[in-house]
Order: structure tokens, then sequence, then C-alpha cells
């Protein structure tokens, strides 16, 4: 009788690392509430231009709930839709809520309810660093495969 012991053993796990692939493509952070995850992430792939490489539904930064959007734009036409599901989402909820701009993963840039699409647009293309003509130069870390 074998009550907690496995037949077999699994297949080693081998993990893949995601990242921006698209030269000269801008790279930020959005920050907001997870409890809109979904629908921020639809609305930030609304467009070909725009692919979020790395999400986290619910993180924890400073002891807050947060969802992680990491992102790489080859234009930033995205930004409208954005706005539009923010604002529709707001009206149907009964609170507000803000998505937070960062760029390097860490520096706050601004906040989407105090400017907007066009001056979050102007910032980005300021502020935010650029996919370098070879992405894997990001990757600070070699993969290891055993």
């Amino acid at each position: 009788m074998r009550l907690f012991k496995r037949s077999t053993t699994s297949a080693p796990y081998y993990p893949t690392r995601t990242g921006p692939e698209q030269p000269g493509a801008f790279l930020f952070t959005l920050r907001s509430t997870p409890r809109h995850h979904d629908g921020m992430l639809d609305a930030l792939q609304s467009t070909d231009n725009a692919r979020v490489y790395f999400s986290e539904p619910l993180a924890y930064l400073r002891g807050q709930g947060v969802s992680l959007f990491r992102v790489e734009a080859t234009n930033l036409d995205f930004l409208e839709n954005l706005y539009a599901w923010w604002l529709e989402t707001e009206t149907r909820e009964a609170f507000t809520f803000d998505i937070d701009l960062y760029v390097d993963n860490v520096d706050f840039v601004a906040s989407l309810r105090a400017h907007g699409p066009d001056a979050i647009r102007r910032l980005i293309e300021e502020r935010a660093p650029r996919t370098p003509a070879d992405p894997e130069e990001l990757k600070r870390t070699q993969r290891v495969v055993v």
C-alpha cells in the first residue's frame, strides 16, 4: 500500500527565460492593484506594438500587494486603450485605483492619474531605456542546464 509515494519521478524542470526581444523598444514597468491584472494585461497587449514580457498578478512590495507588468513597446499607441479601459473600469466599480509608471523597475516616474496619455507618452520617450541591439545583453545571469 503506497499512500504518499510516487511511482515515477517527475521530469527535470528547465526554466525558460523571458525578456525583451525587440531591439530599440521602450522598456518600462507598470504597477497597479492586483484585482485588475487580467483586464490591464489585455489593455496593454491590445495592439501589436506592446508586449508584456513579465507579469505578476500578486507581488508584495514594501508590504503592499500590487500587480507588476514589465513592458516592451515599439510604439506607444496602446496608451489610449489603457486609459479607456481604466476609465471604464473605474466608472463600473465603487473604488478608484491608480497605475504607476516606473523605469528600471524601481525608479518612479509618474502616476497615470496625475497625467494624461500624451504626458505619459512623453515621459516614456524621455526616460525609458531601450532594448539594446542584442537583447541577450539584458540577461544578467547565464542559463545553466544541468
